[in-house]
């Protein structure tokens, strides 16, 4: 087992109990029953950087702009008519790894002290010099003392088989050193592609599927429930498809908000891949007792898209504006009415206690900032119980070439309001996202009160979490842009 001990984390604060005694009591008190109920199986799609408003779903029902005007998905579109659809999903965090790790734990990243994406040393640095703040070094990858969703099933349920394929990034091993029985290993964005632009593997989603599905397969043999990852590498950058794909892609006509052929096709052969996924689980005989979630781990890169990917949203990846952390979502399962969309805030922390309650397990970590979805899912009109009334996006660091320094989002789920912290300046903006979902009118000079409440509220979450925080650059120089003076060989590309 896994030394779940405890130690200090950076900067000395304790870490949190976590679940050694919790997966201890799971394994002696779930253990399966001869002749109980088969428990459910769950297959979780996980695209990269794929924004709200890139497919061909319209996942607001009443905004056209939430589906893409030229990409089409026509998987995606028969798996939401099956489905429920969420307008309001977000990723835990507007970059991939944080988001991820948020995902398999259920704890926000900055409860984890996860706020960055894993970078080799020479080009961490490069956001440490100049900048008017200095960033935590935080966590680069996931803790192992944490427990996980498929350690968590497995204790529970010693039936459950799992596996990981695909994009990884979260290091410390690889998903087999997190509760995973298969995986690729500690893979990131330089596994997702072999560097041309038209492949008959386009960013790995041919052999990342038939993995899966040889796993499926051998599931269905044994008679077993599982618990699949699939974490696709599309639709990160660079473009790739295959050349048969981006042939017919020039046939669609131009939307008027988009018109990125490249993007279209690597998008289209993403979705044949989600295709092949379903197909095999009906082909199987798996479809009925498994429950099928997709969606993406942040918002998409900038591009010269008019309108950009993410739809009518403002702002792309690694900013904490909605274009950053808002996401497709689509879940399918038993007893799930078909085609319905639901408006209700959801987050990534949520799929953890979701699919404990699924499998009918009890116990869970005693610090999760997710909440269960089956409420919805199963068409109760019940409030989540959540822990708290917001959802807190923290992301204290720099990207230059994306234009993006330091900042906190609390989005308070009962107005729909959105409070923004500038760390570099101490600002505050202040959004209305019922009324202006594209988050263009700051309202924070006409609500003061308002302002000064959310503010307290993030303060006071992010000092209960032991968010790590930015901090004054004792060296830095105003005359001079740190984002012009960094080589560029050491300035990030699109993580």
């Amino acid at each position: 087992m896994v030394d779940r001990r405890r130690r200090p984390r950076d900067g000395g604060r304790p870490r949190a109990p976590l679940g050694a005694l919790l997966l201890a009591a799971l394994a002696g008190a779930c253990a399966e029953v001869p002749g109980e109920d088969r428990p459910p199986s769950f297959l979780v799609i996980l695209t990269d950087d794929q924004g709200w408003g890139a497919t061909s779903v319209q996942l607001d029902p009443d905004e056209p702009a939430s589906r893409s005007d030229h990409v089409r998905t026509p998987r995606l579109e028969a798996l939401a008519a099956e489905g429920l659809r969420f307008s309001r999903a977000y990723a835990a965090h507007p970059n991939c790894s944080p988001s991820r790790a948020a995902l398999l734990t259920g704890l926000s990243p900055a409860r984890l002290g996860f706020t960055d994406v894993p970078r080799p040393a020479l080009k961490y640095e490069a956001f440490y010099r100049g900048n008017r703040l200095l960033p935590p070094d935080g966590v680069r990858e996931l803790d192992p003392e944490r427990v996980t969703l498929p350690e968590l099933l497995k204790a529970a349920r010693p039936a459950y088989r799992t596996a990981h394929f695909g994009k990884w990034h979260l290091g410390a091993g690889g998903p087999e050193a997190h509760g995973f029985d298969e995986g690729d290993g500690a893979t990131g964005n330089e596994q997702g592609s072999d560097g041309q632009r038209f492949s008959a593997d386009p960013k790995r989603c041919v052999s990342v599927t038939a993995r899966a599905v040889d796993f499926l397969e051998r599931q269905a043999s044994a008679g077993r429930p599982f618990f699949l990852q699939v974490s696709h590498y599309a639709t990160h950058l660079s473009y790739q498809s295959r050349r048969a794909t981006w042939a017919r892609v020039q046939g669609w006509p131009p939307g008027e908000r988009h018109r990125d052929r490249g993007f279209a096709a690597m998008s289209h052969d993403l979705d044949r891949s989600i295709g092949e996924l379903l197909d095999a689980l009906e082909r199987l005989g798996l479809a009925r007792d498994t429950w099928v979630v997709f969606t993406s781990d942040n918002g998409t890169y900038p591009t010269s898209n008019p309108a950009n990917v993410n739809g009518p949203l403002r702002g792309g990846k690694a900013t904490v504006y909605e274009g950053g952390v808002r996401v497709p979502m689509i879940v399918r399962g038993p007893g799930v009415r078909p085609g319905e969309a639901r408006s209700e805030p959801v987050i990534g922390t949520d799929l953890l206690p979701t699919v404990a309650e699924l499998a009918g397990i009890a116990e869970r970590p005693p610090e999760l900032d997710g909440a269960s979805l089956v409420p919805l899912l199963l068409g109760g009109e019940q409030r989540l119980e959540r822990p708290v009334g917001g959802f807190c996006f923290h992301f204290p660091h720099y990207q230059h070439r994306k234009v993006v320094t330091p900042r906190s989002a609390w989005l308070d789920l009962a107005s729909g309001e959105k409070l923004h912290r500038v760390w570099e300046t101490g600002a505050l903006e202040l959004f209305d996202l019922e009324a202006d979902p594209a988050e263009r009118r700051d309202l924070a000079a006409e609500r003061p009160e308002r302002v000064r409440v959310l503010a307290a509220e993030l303060e006071a979450w992010l000092a209960a979490a032991g968010a790590p925080r930015p901090e004054p650059n004792p060296a830095f120089d105003p005359e001079r842009d740190p984002a012009l003076w960094i080589p560029p060989d050491e300035l990030e590309p699109y993580d």
